[in-house]
C-alpha cells in the first residue's frame, strides 16, 4: 500500500475513530463467514484478505455510515469485494449492519453462508472490455502502475439521487489493491474507485488489467456499481458505462446479480447480537428478527 492510501485510511478513521476500532472486529466476522469459489473451480475457495483494503465514512447521507472494504482472492486477484458496513439503528446505541458485494473475476462466482437469511448468487462473471487508444502495456512493473493511475484518470462519472440532484464522482488517485499474475493471462492490474463528493463511500469501482491476447498485450476495464443511485461513467468525456435503477436494476441487486446489498442484522456496539434482518424477494421486503436471549 502507498502512502496516499495510508493517509486516506488515517483520516478516515480519525473522523471516528472509537467507531472504526469498535466496528472493526465484527466486520472481519461477518466477512468470514462466506465461503467463494469459481464455478469451475467449486473446491477451490477463494483466499479472504482480511485486513481491509480501504475504510469509509459517508456523514451526509441522513445517518453516519461507516465501514470497510475486503477483497477476496483468487491466485493473488481480486475475485469479489465486500463492504460490510453499518449505521444507526433508531436512538439507541446500536448498528444496523449491512453487506454490500460485487463480484470482480471473469467466472461466475458461488457463494455460501452458514444459517445465511440473505443470499448472494451472482448469475455471471463480470465482463472486461478492451480500453480504446490506450497504447501497450509496458515491460516493467512500475511503469505498468503509472500507466494505470493514467488510464483511470480519464475514466469520470457521476451520480444522481431520487431527487434528481447530481453528483459528481472523484477518483482516488491511489488503487485500492495492484496485483500481478502469473498464471493467468493477466499481467498486471489495479483497482480503483470513484467516491461521491458527499464522502469516502465508494460509489463505482473500476478495475484496469493488462492482458495477454497471443503474442499481444492490451489493456482492459470494467466498472462496478456499488451504490443505490443512478451511476454514469464517461472515459474521455464518451459514457462507457451506467446503471440506472428500475425493475430489474433495483435497489438490492442489479441484472445479473453482479451487485448485491442487504441488512443483516443489529448488534451493540460490543458485538453482541440483538435481531437478525431477512429481505425477502420479490418484493424485498425487510423483516426485523429479534434474538431469542433464553
Amino acid at each position: 500500500m502507498d502512502i496516499l492510501s495510508v493517509i486516506l485510511l488515517l483520516a478516515a478513521a480519525d473522523r471516528d475513530d472509537g467507531l472504526a476500532k469498535k466496528m472493526l472486529p465484527i466486520y472481519l466476522k461477518e466477512a468470514s463467514e462466506y465461503s467463494m469459489a469459481v464455478e469451475s473451480a467449486p473446491e477451490k475457495k477463494l483466499d479472504l484478505k482480511k485486513e481491509p483494503v480501504f475504510e469509509w465514512s459517508n456523514p451526509v447521507r441522513g445517518q453516519h455510515q461507516q465501514g470497510v472494504v475486503f477483497l477476496w482472492l483468487r491466485d493473488g486477484r481480486p475475485a469479489a469485494l465486500g463492504s460490510i458496513w453499518s449505521e444507526p439503528d433508531g436512538d439507541l446505541p446500536r448498528r444496523r449492519v449491512y453487506h454490500e458485494f460485487h463480484a470482480l473475476d471473469r467466472a461466475r462466482l458461488l457463494v455460501s453462508r452458514p444459517d445465511a437469511l440473505n443470499e448472494w448468487n451472482p448469475q455471471v462473471g463480470l465482463v472486461r472490455k478492451e480500453i480504446p487508444e490506450a497504447g501497450s502495456p509496458a515491460a516493467t512493473a512500475g511503469a505498468r502502475l503509472v500507466q494505470m493511475k493514467r488510464l483511470a484518470q480519464l475514466f469520470t462519472g457521476y451520480e444522481t439521487d431520487a431527487e434528481e440532484k447530481r453528483w459528481e464522482l472523484r477518483l482516488l488517485p491511489a488503487p485500492l489493491y495492484r496485483y500481478t499474475s502469473a498464471k493467468s493471462d493477466v499481467m498486471d492490474g489495479a483497482l480503483f474507485t470513484l467516491v461521491s463528493n458527499a464522502g469516502t463511500d465508494p460509489e463505482v469501482l473500476l478495475l484496469i488489467e493488462a492482458r495477454k491476447d497471443g503474442d499481444k498485450t492490451r489493456w482492459e476495464y470494467a466498472c462496478g456499481r456499488f451504490s443505490d443511485r443512478d451511476l454514469h461513467v464517461q472515459y474521455k468525456d464518451t459514457e462507457v458505462w451506467s446503471s440506472i435503477r428500475g425493475e430489474n436494476d433495483t435497489y438490492h441487486h442489479d441484472l445479473q446479480h453482479l451487485y448485491r446489498i442487504y441488512a443483516d442484522k443489529i448488534v451493540s456496539l460490543d458485538g453482541k447480537l440483538l435481531a437478525r434482518v431477512r429481505t425477502s424477494p420479490p418484493l424485498w421486503r425487510v423483516e426485523v428478527l429479534p434474538v431469542d436471549e433464553k
